[in-house]
């Protein structure tokens, strides 16, 4: 393997980039000029209330630093690239520059854990003139240092000093897995899900801790009704409603799972709709960091990076 290369959605960190990333994102799809600008509204507040467009270019440099890192630890001599979907560095400019440097063959990283990748496909076959043999690394959902990092930031959630003066014994703390929500008629909307609550299974026995769990989703598009649901908010009202009917003081716990890398959905619907609806019906709340760069993320990558004895790939690709 001559190279690794980590290909991520890219976002927009200032104003003047939200309409170009936006046009990229939904280039053929006709989406009414109404929609675009209720997602850059988005970005806007997002940004006005954190401070950030999107946390998700520079999640992307530290993950790349860290796995630089982790092959530099190994004696291993991988040059890492980096390519986006639909902001700079553009996935084509990057496969362009590895050719003229002699690239052959590379490995694919997406920043998705699960099987949601159609997009990285196309993006791929839509790349012309490129003799490099790419080939995927494999989802990371059930490998073990993917668990334990996701496990590790939910442990971190979980002892946080802001639900101290909520209880934490069997049935009071609602962990909520939160994943990015798809069309139910998406073809890979049925193995995503599965997925999905595999992982958070395992997690939740690796954790050792005492709380309820579910799986929810957010950020889906309109009709709500048609993606997968249920709806990380709609969940959240009815257990409030369940806790004050039982007259019960309960805290919920927010994983967001199915995001590699924090990014503008993380930051906007979790930190601060999820957070001020949870103010607002009286819950205590935190959420878990995404895995990002952790070392164990780090170290599985590199791990991935290696080749077997017969110096042959043996890899699977990510479903079509």
């Amino acid at each position: 393997m001559d190279a690794l290369l980590i290909i991520s959605y890219g976002a927009p960190e200032r104003e003047e980039d939200v309409f170009p990333f936006l046009h990229n994102l939904f280039a053929g799809k006709n989406v009414p000029p109404q929609r675009l600008e209720y997602a850059a509204e988005k970005y806007r507040r997002c940004a006005a209330q954190s401070g950030s467009y999107s946390p998700l270019n520079g999640e992307c440099l530290q993950l790349i630093a860290g796995v630089r890192n982790e092959f530099k630890r190994r004696n291993q001599n991988i040059p890492v690239y980096w390519g986006n979907l639909f902001h700079e560095p553009l996935l084509k400019d990057t496969l362009e520059q590895m050719q003229r440097s002699g690239i052959a063959e590379a490995g694919i990283f997406v920043t998705s854990a699960f099987s949601c990748n159609s997009r990285y496909n196309e993006a791929l076959q839509s790349v012309k003139n490129i003799t490099i043999n790419l080939k995927y690394l494999p989802l990371p959902n059930r490998n073990r240092l993917f668990l334990e990092a996701q496990t590790d930031t939910l442990l971190t959630a979980l002892a946080h000093h802001s639900l101290t003066d909520y209880p934490s014994s069997a049935g009071s703390r609602l962990v909520l897995f939160s994943a990015h929500s798809l069309p139910k008629s998406d073809p890979q909307a049925a193995v995503y899900a599965e997925e999905l609550q595999e992982a958070c299974r395992s997690i939740a026995e690796l954790s050792q801790e005492p709380f309820d769990w579910e799986l929810v989703y957010q950020s889906a598009g309109v009709p709500a009704d048609r993606w997968l649901e249920p709806d990380i908010k709609d969940r959240i009202r009815s257990y409030s409603r369940q806790t004050a009917a039982a007259g019960l003081c309960r805290s919920v716990i927010v994983s967001p799972i199915g995001f590699f890398c924090e990014n503008m959905e993380t930051h906007c619907d979790l930190d601060i709709e999820t957070g001020q609806l949870c103010g607002e019906l009286a819950l205590g709340y935190c959420r878990a960091a995404a895995v990002g760069a952790a070392p164990k993320i780090c170290r599985m990558i590199a791990d991935y990076c290696n080749i077997n004895p017969t110096g042959q790939w043996s890899l699977p690709k990510i479903p079509e």
